[in-house]
């Protein structure tokens, strides 16, 4: 059974293929042994009938010469007559001598036929008795002897061939049965054997059919797949242009209206200091101070607009630091609780990884706090050998999950947007919610060999 479960289902539809062809090859090599072997079988039947016949009808033939043979002795007037029988006798007797011994061959050793051999040659002693009295012997004689001893033992050895004849034709009969029997057998034997290649040839088209239908399901599902994949990825990429052009607006909008105001109001303050300090009025001092308080709230709105470009600590302090960071500034904005744990976390990271780790975070967090109303959010960040795992996990209201694990109905693009940052990486982000139970986010990213050796891939834009 373990055999079977390692087995793919090609490899089960060649074996079936094979025992299928391999069935039908040892039936059609069965077919013709068994018609090789009745052919053969019958010839030997009819070939063994026809040779036994040929004896007892050459036999019984002799037999029937020797009686003219005798017959001619009396009635003949040649002075060499006796010679002439004595000859015919001889060569008669021979021929059924040999005729006896292929009726024995063809028979073997048993009681008719050492019968049958006893009455023929008890035959041919009582005709070579003759040639001690024939010589002046009347024809009455002779043919009182021919009455009273050559018929009566020809007729015994006939009626034993006839006997012989209908036994060889009985043995013939039975060895017909026995060789109708044998063929039946093996006509059985070998519709058996076409049964097992129809049955396994069934089940060979039904599991191929079957498993045609698998494999047209599967493209089925893998086309339904890769077509929501595309649609997917068109939103995803309607969704990172609408990004870019908005942080790049409100990039633009942050510079006009913050920086640039204020720079402006700072040039005017340093003027109007100047001014002051030239004409030797006390409102230079005040002038400046209203400067240096321009100039470090300019300071401070760069220093925001470059955490929510690249935090600057990411880099700096490493990714704990910067998680640890966002985590607190979550926490102050919100007003939702939320831990940070790291288990093994290196400072040495490749900084593809930092980075999707932390977009992957405020993502999530950004998520967290726009449609999941909990009150506790933990994130833990564990770091083995070889990977990195990252869980966030919340207690709000929690979604019932669609396909691929994204919120039923609309939206889901930020989610997207994590799992095609994982996929770059050769990740997985796994997503398992459920209405009223939480929502839980992991993600898992391979680590190479040499950790922290990376080079830096470019900064993308938040979504």
């Amino acid at each position: 059974m373990s055999v079977l479960r390692r087995l793919s289902k090609l490899d089960i539809l060649w074996l079936g293929f094979g025992g299928m062809i391999a069935l039908l090859v040892f039936s059609a090599v069965e077919a013709y042994q068994i018609q090789t072997s009745a052919s053969r079988h019958s010839v030997e039947i009819h070939r063994r009938f026809a040779q036994k016949g040929a004896a007892l009808s050459q036999i019984r033939r002799l037999l029937f010469l020797g009686s003219i043979y005798t017959r001619d002795l009396f009635l003949s007037s040649r002075p060499d007559r006796t010679g002439v029988f004595k000859a015919q006798i001889e060569r008669v007797r021979g021929e059924a001598e040999t005729a006896l011994g292929e009726l024995g061959r063809l028979t073997g050793p048993n009681q008719s036929t050492s019968e049958l051999r006893a009455h023929v040659q008890g035959f041919w002693s009582n005709l070579e008795s003759v040639l001690d009295w024939a010589e002046g012997s009347s024809p009455a004689r002779g043919f009182d002897f021919i009455q009273r001893e050559v018929m009566p033992r020809r007729n015994a050895a006939s009626a034993l061939l006839t006997a012989y004849t209908e036994a060889n034709q009985s043995a013939f009969a039975n060895s017909q049965a026995e060789f109708d029997g044998s063929r039946r057998t093996a006509a059985g034997r070998l519709v058996v054997i076409l049964g097992l290649s129809v049955a396994l040839g069934l089940i060979v088209a039904c599991f191929s059919v079957v498993h045609a239908a698998s494999l047209e399901r599967e493209s089925v599902r893998r086309l339904e797949e890769v077509t929501r994949a595309r649609k997917d990825l068109q939103q995803l990429s309607a969704r990172l242009v609408e990004s870019q052009e908005a942080a790049r607006k409100r990039l633009a909008r942050e510079l006009h209206d913050e920086i640039g105001q204020t720079l402006h109001a700072l040039r005017i303050e340093i003027s109007h200091a100047q001014a002051a300090w030239k004409a030797g009025e006390p409102a230079a001092e005040a002038r400046l101070e209203q400067a240096r308080a321009l100039a470090e709230r300019t300071v401070e709105t760069v220093r925001n607009i470059s955490l929510l470009l690249r935090p600057p600590m990411l880099d700096d302090l490493g990714l704990g630091p910067a998680l640890q960071w966002q985590a607190e500034e979550f926490s102050r904005r919100c007003g939702i609780r939320c831990t940070l744990s790291e288990d093994g976390l290196a400072d040495a990271l490749p900084d593809s990884h930092k980075t999707c780790v932390y977009r992957v975070v405020q993502e999530a967090l950004h998520n967290c706090e726009k449609h999941s109303a909990a009150s506790n959010v933990r994130i833990l960040v564990r770091q083995a050998p070889r990977r990195l795992s990252v869980e966030i996990q919340d207690d709000g209201r929690g979604f019932e999950a669609g396909p691929e694990g994204l919120p039923a109905g609309p939206g889901g693009l930020g989610i997207l947007g994590m799992r095609e940052r994982a996929t770059t990486l050769d990740g997985s982000l796994r997503l398992d919610s459920a209405p009223g139970k939480g929502t839980q986010l992991t993600l898992s990213l391979p680590l190479p060999e040499a950790a922290g050796t990376a080079a830096p891939n470019p900064e993308e834009v938040p979504a």
